[in-house]
């Protein structure tokens, strides 16, 4: 098993010759905020595509306001290379009041733009004051050193920042400690993930694959609110995830047809789909209490919105808000 490592300018010139057979996973900083771009990184993107290492590209944010972080999301957006397989926000300093606010204001406008894979790098001690619990990303990144695993759930550990691999030298290595394989990170590019995303989604709410081995069996159940096994699913490959059932944590289940066929969620790697307004910038998009429910406000359909259930038409969009589908395209 390789290294998986975060390189930026500081890591000087490579021999990628000797560093390529190393390599699990390179994720390569574009930007320290709008103003600076890292300049070793178109170098370090053409040796790696030359050898074909995947790798990952993550910003050093700096924004000082919800506008300046959209504006920082769309600077890396148009600097970084799109055969990246994911995009990361790296939010390690204070720059704002709202932390959570403006990280979630960079996310967002990252899926707008077309980025189907986002991961949030958040310090262990910055953690809960930046609200990274109630961050939507797709995959969170924590740095912890000396020995102890961070206390707080994430999908990568960055584990120390003075590690060795033969051809970088010095470096921050990384492992997955999460339910995400290295191949969730890895397995198809920017392109390749579109293939679903970027069509429209007639039905359900995701994607779902098995994070096991063709043949693994996954219990299926009826009755999500009282599971009754009922059989076992062993194919990987993908499956339209039809509704959700949101218990908490193991509780949390997904419908892969019809009512006999609940699975939990923990056993899949997932797609998720978002919700996209039709019309300009500004234009406010009603909310309801539920399906054909009352009037509650409004959302800004400046931003996409995950899905969590559908139906008779509506979509809900978390938090107790549902929205009308025609006002939208489901991708």
């Amino acid at each position: 098993m390789g290294y998986i490592v975060d390189i930026s300018k500081w890591n000087g010139n490579i021999n990628w010759d000797i560093a390529a057979s190393q390599l699990d996973l390179v994720i390569a900083r574009v930007q320290d905020g709008s103003n600076t771009v890292d300049f070793m990184y178109q170098g370090y993107v053409k040796e790696m595509k030359k050898r074909s290492i995947p790798f990952g590209n993550y910003a050093f944010c700096r924004f000082i306001s919800i506008s300046d972080a959209k504006k920082e999301a769309q600077d890396f957006w148009n600097r970084g290379d799109k055969n990246a397989k994911f995009w990361v926000a790296d939010v390690e300093v204070q720059t704002m009041v709202d932390m959570q606010g403006g990280t979630q204001a960079f996310i967002d406008e990252l899926r707008r733009l077309g980025a189907k894979k986002i991961g949030l790098y958040v310090g262990h001690h910055t953690y809960v004051s930046f609200g990274a619990r109630n961050i939507d990303a797709d995959f969170i990144w924590i740095p912890r050193y000396g020995g102890n695993k961070p206390a707080y759930p994430c999908d990568i550990w960055q584990y120390t920042d003075s590690g060795n691999v033969p051809g970088i030298g010095k470096c921050d290595l990384n492992q997955l400690i999460g339910n995400k394989n290295l191949s969730w990170f890895i397995g198809s590019n920017q392109t390749n993930q579109s293939s679903i995303g970027d069509s429209k989604q007639p039905n359900g709410i995701g994607i779902a694959v098995s994070k096991y081995d063709d043949g693994y069996g996954i219990n299926l159940y009826e009755n999500p609110a009282n599971p009754q096994f009922i059989g076992r699913l062993t194919k990987k490959i993908p499956y339209l995830i039809y509704k959700g059932y949101w218990g908490g944590g193991e509780k949390d289940m997904i419908c892969l047809g019809g009512e006999q066929q609940w699975a939990k969620l923990e056993h899949f790697n997932v797609q998720w789909f978002y919700a996209y307004s039709k019309y300009t910038p500004g234009y406010e998009i009603r909310t309801y209490d539920g399906p054909n429910g009352n009037d509650t406000g409004g959302v800004d359909g400046n931003v996409p919105y995950r899905i969590w259930n559908r139906q008779d038409g509506y979509i809900d969009i978390g938090g107790n808000k549902w929205i009308k589908e025609e006002h939208v395209q489901i991708k």
